[in-house]
This record gives structure tokens, sequence and C-alpha cells, in this order.
């Protein structure tokens, strides 16, 4: 007869094997005899975190530890699933103890490493993922890693070499591409950059349409990543139609409305369970590298989406109706925060206390178009206009109420520069790609004006500049008005 030391070996060996569903069961015989079993709690744990459940990884470890805790294993283990949460501070803090109990844990120096990497520290990243390195030369993790924190604190000498040393020994690693292609894209080397980008996953196996003649075929337009990266890309669209296709633009129900403004030559469908009938496909991502888009050739009108004249109506009256305060000076929207399950969002967000040189500016009318989690740190001064948001139809109604947009790197900045209303953006240090480095402006967005950090985490001066940028702005639009 099995006892429960056999089942808890054969869950092991089971693991071990990848069979992870058997583990996994056999792992919970064990914990229903045994609810307080640390080994089967911290290895279902670990199973969890292999078929991405890292919230549930991350309770069983948890509790695992508070029944053992001076073991290392499952504090380096708590800390990689609570890095993939996003959770950063709490990772650091488990993988720095996990250190202290065995200081040659590799994948807990990797996995420090990247949380570093998150927290905007990067001397301290490099440190702990050259320790790692140490232990274990040419580790694909390490060396990925290392090449990412090194690309972001633009040593990109050291970053290209360390990612093409990784390539080297394996030219099929799809991150190391994709890092290589955002390195090459954010100095500017676009076509070099779009090349690389092919290796992100796709929705459709075959290759994507590359720029040969169309000669009026059934092309399909598939709307990937962000909603951000759909407005941006979807100025291609337009071009596609032009080159001899029947344009089909897959797209979120959330943007069906606000793309069908591109024009009446664009079919906007909702994304459905299977794709629509074509003949060809593209990813809006893969549409530069088939123009062949480099800086000097972007298409970048003033504007290429607009807003319902009726809805546009419809949300004046509803600004005007929630205002308060002063009743003249420039509409200003704000956001201050992203999608927190973004990879970035701790280096791209800003805490609502931060804002208040911007909510002293004198002369403004502000509003708050922040949504998601954050919405709920909006001052009770600032007006909401997100309430009764439909869709990005909605989005781009009120936006063309506005005078100015201040944001983070958002799709309401996307939205804004895509309807050519004038717009702020607050940047990171390590800016997405599409920034660029070092510039105020974008080839991208012409009504989009570029504030970035002087060092990694600096938000504080930012704000400042852009404080007292906008007290000029609000004299220079207050001046026709006291003139006339």
């Amino acid at each position: 007869m099995a006892t429960l030391l056999d089942v808890l070996d054969a869950a092991v060996n089971h693991h071990m094997a990848g069979r992870l569903a058997e583990a996994a069961q056999d792992y919970r015989v064990v914990l229903a005899v045994e609810p307080a079993q640390p080994d089967a709690l911290h290895l279902l744990g670990v199973a969890e975190a292999q078929r991405g459940a890292h919230g549930a990884a991350a309770a069983l470890i948890a509790r695992s530890l508070r029944l053992h805790s001076d073991a290392a294993a499952p504090w380096a283990n708590l800390g990689g699933a609570l890095r993939s949460l996003g959770d950063a501070a709490r990772a650091d803090a488990a993988l720095t103890r996990a250190l202290a109990l065995d200081p040659a844990l590799a994948d807990a120096l990797t996995n420090l490493g990247s949380v570093r990497h998150a927290l905007a520290d990067h001397p301290a990243a490099l440190a702990w993922l050259e320790r790692a390195e140490r232990l274990r030369p040419g580790h694909p993790d390490t060396a990925l890693n290392r090449g990412v924190v090194l690309r972001d604190a633009r040593r990109f000498a050291e970053s290209d070499a360390c990612l093409g040393a990784l390539l080297a020994m394996q030219p099929n690693h799809a991150d190391a591409h994709l890092a290589r292609a955002v390195s090459r894209l954010v100095r500017g080397d676009l076509r070099a950059g779009w090349d690389e980008f092919e290796w992100r996953p796709r929705r459709l196996p075959a290759p994507p349409w590359a720029g040969e003649p169309l000669d009026g075929r059934r092309i399909l337009l598939q709307a990937e990543q962000g909603f951000g990266d759909t407005i941006q890309f979807a100025r291609y669209a337009p071009l596609v139609a032009r080159a001899g296709g029947r344009v089909i633009l897959d797209v979120h129900p959330l943007q069906f409305r606000l793309l069908r403004s591109l024009g009446p030559e664009i079919q906007v469908l909702v994304r459905g369970p299977a794709p629509a009938p074509h003949d060809l496909h593209c990813p809006l991502m893969s549409l530069p590298r088939a123009f062949g888009t480099d800086l000097a050739s972007i298409p970048a009108p003033s504007a290429y989406l607009s807003a319902e004249a009726d809805e546009v109506a419809r949300w004046g009256r509803r600004i005007a109706e929630v205002e308060t305060g002063t009743e003249s000076g420039p509409r200003i929207g704000l956001v201050w925060a992203g999608n927190p399950n973004h990879r970035n969002d701790r280096n791209r967000s800003i805490s609502v206390e931060r804002l208040a040189p911007l909510l002293d500016t004198p002369g403004l009318r502000l509003f708050s178009l922040q949504t998601g989690d954050a919405k709920a740190t909006r001052p009770a001064a600032l007006p909401d206009l997100t309430a009764g948001i439909r869709d990005f139809a909605d989005s781009a109604a009120i936006l063309a109420n506005l005078d100015l947009v201040v944001a983070v790197d958002t799709a309401t900045i996307h939205l804004a520069g895509a309807l050519g209303v004038p717009a702020w953006l607050l940047l990171p240090y390590a800016p997405d790609w599409r920034w660029l480095l070092d510039r105020s402006d974008s080839p991208w967005y012409p009504s989009l004006r570029l504030y970035r950090q002087p060092r990694p985490g600096d938000w504080d001066s930012v704000l400042r500049t852009v404080a007292t940028e906008l007290e000029r702005f609000a004299t220079a639009q207050l001046a026709p008005q006291k003139q006339s």
C-alpha cells in the first residue's frame, strides 16, 4: 500500500518528467491528507507557476514558507511568481531573502536582476545579472536580461554584443530577436528593427503580406497587442487600399466605431472567433515593414481619425455640466496611469500625489480622463469625464472638446495624436521604442510634445517643467480672449 511519501515521490517524478497535470494531481492528494505538508505546497506552487497561474503559485508557496521559513528555494520561487505578477517590491524582498539563505541560486540572481530592472535600478540589475553569469556562463535567460537592461541603460554597444552572442548560440531565440528589434527601433533604425520585429507571435500561421502587388485581392489587417498599437498602425489601412487591396480591418469591439472613420474604402469588422474570408493577411504592426517605412517616410498626417459630430456635441454638453471652478482657461485632460498589467507600468505610470504641481497651476480647467484601477485615486477636485464612456468613439468625442491632453504613455495619447488634438506625453527614462530617444516631438504624431525623465525614476523634474509650460499655455490661450 502506497504511503504519503510514495505519493509525493511519484508527484516529484511526474514533475521532473514534465507531466505537470499528473504531478499537480498527486500533490493535491498529499495535501488532502496533510494540508500542511510544506514540500507539496511548494512544489504544487512551482507547477502552478509553470502553467502560468502565478497568483495561485504565490499563494501556495507563501503557505509553505509559513511552515518552513528558512528554505531558500521556496523564497526564490515565490520571488519568481511575484515578478511575473508585476509585484516588483515583494519579489525583490523574497529574492533577497532567498539569496541570503543560498547565494548560489542562479535563477534567483537572474530574477532579482530582472526585478531591479523593473524598479529602474539599472546598476543593481546589472550587478545581480553579472553574478548569475559567473555562476552560469552563457545561460540564455541571464544573457537576455543583461541585453535588455544594457539597452534600457542606453549602453547600446554592450547590449548589441550581449544579444548577438545569445543569437549566435540560439539563432531562433524569439525574445532575443525582439529585444534587439526594440533596441534598433528606439534608436531610429526602423528598417532593421521591423525585420526583427517579425519574431513576435502571430494569430495566423501563414507569412504576412510583404508589399507585393495586391491587384484587388482581399487583405485582412489584424489588430494586435494593445489599443494604442491599433490606433498607431491603423494609419496604414488607407495606404493598403490605395496600393490596390480590398481592405478588411479586424478590430476589438471597443474600437469598431472609432476606426470606421478611416474611410469608406476600409471594411471594419469586429474580431470574431474565426478570421473573415481573405486572400492575404497582415498584422497591423507588420505594415511598416511592408511599406519600407523609415524615419523619413513615416505616414504622419495631422489627423487620420475623427470623432462623430453628434457625439462631440453631446459630450460637449456633458463637459459643461461637470465643469467647476474657473469658467475660463483652457480645458485640459489628465491621465496619470496605464494598465497595471503592462510589463513596464511601474515605470510609465505616476502616483497621483505627484500631480500636485499640475493641479496647482492657475488658469486651467482640468479634467480626469483616467480609467482602470487608478481612477479610484482621482482627487475630488478633479472632475471625471469617463462616466458613461462606451468605447473609443466616445473617448474621441471627449478629446475633441479639449484644448490639450497631458498623459503618460497610454492609448489616450495615441488617440489624441491620431485625432490631431494637442497632447503632452510624459515619458520614463527608458521609453517605449516608438518615442525614440532625446527628442521632444514625435514623427508619428505631429500634435504631440514629449517630456522625458532626465534620469530613471525622476518624475518630479518632469512635472515641474510641465507645470511651468502649462502656465504659459494658459496665458497664451487667454490672451486672445482679453484682446477681444
